[in-house]
């Protein structure tokens, strides 16, 4: 059970955002992370995966930081971050997104429609379409995705019964995922497991993402992520 943290008000003085973001566990690696207070340079980083159009606090005179640890299998990459109210934009890009909360919520905006995560309450899954993304103070885990590796594997989850042209419908949509549903609950445990066991036989550094351990948690990460799809598609599914 994560201890939960009363965030500070967005204006608070860079102390109090430091120790609240200090005070977050990560899902993994949580005493190797890196603590950040340049918004334009993470940017920068982050735009390396994400076409990023605008990254920054949310208000004017907030103080940006941002703490985060990265693991890379073979071409996935996974952050568990912790940051300050921010706002973003993003342009459209290739890969997808699951982001899971554990603090806070984040809204993105698409197409004219408002999608929401919710601590304890709800992932959502996103398509790389152009989006506005406004957050509070948040804690949450983060994995890109390759959207016709995503509807593939979601077609071998489900034993056939779900035709690739239906799963690429799917992963081309928003799809929220309950996180109170015991399924889901326990895909997340064991996904968190393995990032735990990655972090372990890496050692200090990164490691080589396409070392056995990477890549069967590459693979375990589709196969997690297509079951929510599955499970928030189609709920009575008992996989």
């Amino acid at each position: 059970m994560r201890r939960v943290v009363p965030p500070p008000s967005a204006t608070a003085p860079v102390e109090e955002q430091l120790q609240w973001v200090r005070r977050q566990h990560l899902t993994f690696a949580d005493g190797c992370s890196e603590v950040r207070f340049d918004a334009r340079d993470l940017a920068d980083e982050i735009g390396l995966a994400v076409n990023l159009s605008r990254f920054e606090a949310r208000e004017r005179s907030q103080t940006f930081v941002h703490r985060a640890s990265y693991l890379l299998a073979g071409d996935m990459v996974i952050s568990a971050a912790t940051y300050v109210p921010l706002v973003a934009s993003t342009t459209d890009y290739s890969e997808s997104i699951l982001e899971i909360p554990y603090a806070g919520s984040t809204r993105f905006r698409m197409e004219g429609r408002d999608w929401f995560d919710h601590a304890g309450a709800q992932a959502l899954y996103l398509p790389g379409q152009a989006s506005e993304v406004e957050t509070g103070h948040f804690n949450g885990l983060l994995f890109n995705l390759n959207p016709d590796r995503l509807a593939t594997t979601i077609g071998w989850v489900s034993h056939g019964t779900v035709p690739l042209e239906l799963a690429e419908r799917w992963v081309q949509r928003p799809v929220p995922i309950d996180l109170r549903d015991p399924r889901v609950m326990h895909l997340q445990r064991h996904l968190e497991q393995a990032l735990a066991g990655l972090v372990t036989f890496n050692g200090a550094g990164l490691g080589n993402p396409l070392a056995s351990p990477a890549l069967k948690l590459e693979q375990l990460v589709y196969n997690s992520s297509a079951r929510m799809l599955l499970l928030a598609m189609v709920p009575s599914r008992g996989d």
